[in-house]
């Protein structure tokens, strides 16, 4: 029984970790080409490219770790199972439960070593990646915007700009959007940026332009003003402003934080928001346990150990199982479920599932 314990263990481990490395260069290509991008063309110094890479490798391997044991699991077991090895084992009286156990619980290790990944190192990670990518931004502006398209980063602002040199700037279309406000329309001829590192802050100098904004009162009437020279106030990216220190928000705040912020919180939507989070960290870290659960008895069912089949029912499940788990995230926010109840409900039921499809393969 150990011989084949530790036979499966060691057949487990090459796919693993050749599954780790294929799930996270797919996931990376993306970002790499954003990256080179802001490194060949925009100017962005090569070491702060290097350390935003190396600051999103935590994030993908919290997705990538549960998926790369699924499609181990799958090429394996599927792989014993057409060659009669499942067969063999049964014939020889071996409970097949006795062989998988020692899976089940690298398995579980895997998930105690994803709680520390979600919990510590991604919550930290993702909080100084937005925090580079602010001093990029800062000191070199025009890495973040590009001519001739909508820019809609900014917060209560959508900018478009034809042409820009470095930090000046030529041909800007502004429109300023506030909640029960009418839109703004401010036009340029041209314009430069001015930003300061020390200070954090971002702003834009406009010369020679209108502005345009409706009545509120009388939306057919309009007020037009024509100046030489505006400045817009500080800028804001999403719902964090420029200036001063970014503050840490809901999603880059690991357990302890948002436990500690918790009984703070008197909002409803806000309360709830912080619970999500909470059980968001715990049940996604669970992954890798429940994939392995649910793809023991698939790959046994399915008899199937080629590499594309096994990618493919591996893909299959996990989109499934993530499309799930984002459902489950909007209704925990939105107050359709407690929290605690949706951000459960995709791992209890791939685990159900899992347990009655295991049942099924060691009664067969």
């Amino acid at each position: 029984m150990k011989i084949l314990r530790k036979y499966a263990l060691r057949e487990l481990i090459v796919p693993f970790l050749f599954a780790l490395g294929l799930f996270t260069f797919m996931f990376m290509v993306g970002n790499l080409v954003r990256l080179a991008d802001l490194f060949l063309n925009k100017g962005v110094n090569v070491f702060d490219v290097v350390k935003l890479l190396l600051l999103l490798l935590p994030k993908l391997l919290g997705f990538t770790i549960p998926m790369s044991a699924l499609t181990a699991v799958l090429l394996v077991f599927g792989g014993f199972a057409q060659n009669n090895e499942i067969m063999a084992m049964k014939a020889s009286g071996v409970n097949v439960i006795r062989v998988m156990a020692p899976v089940l619980l690298v398995s579980f290790l895997l998930s105690v070593f994803s709680l520390f990944l979600n919990d510590q190192l991604i919550s930290e990670t993702k909080f100084t990646y937005r925090k580079v990518l602010k001093e990029i931004f800062l000191s070199k502006p025009s890495a973040y915007l590009e001519p001739g398209r909508f820019i809609k980063e900014f917060k209560n602002y959508v900018i478009l700009i034809q042409e820009i040199h470095d930090k000046k700037l030529k041909g800007i279309t502004i429109y300023q959007t506030e909640a029960d406000k009418p839109i703004r329309t401010i036009i340029a001829e041209s314009g430069e940026i001015i930003s300061s590192v020390q200070d954090k802050t971002l702003s834009m100098k406009l010369y020679h332009g209108t502005i345009d904004e409706a009545n509120p009162q009388d939306p057919n009437v309009f007020y037009k003003l024509d100046f030489e020279s505006f400045v817009l106030p500080p800028l804001a990216v999403g719902d964090a402003p420029m200036p001063g220190e970014i503050n840490k928000k809901t999603k880059d705040m690991s357990l302890d934080e948002l436990m500690t912020k918790l009984p703070k919180e008197h909002e409803k939507k806000m309360r709830r928001k912080i619970q999500a989070s909470m059980h968001h960290i715990i049940t996604l870290s669970l992954a890798p346990f429940v994939f392995v659960l649910i793809g023991l008895p698939l790959a046994l069912i399915t008899r199937r150990g080629e590499p594309i089949i096994s990618f493919g029912i591996a893909l299959a499940l996990i989109c499934i199982y993530y499309v799930f788990f984002v459902l489950s995230d909007t209704m925990a926010i939105s107050g359709v479920l407690p929290p605690m109840i949706a951000l459960w409900l995709p791992n209890i039921t791939l685990s159900v599932i899992g347990c009655v499809l295991l049942a099924r393969v060691v009664k067969t």
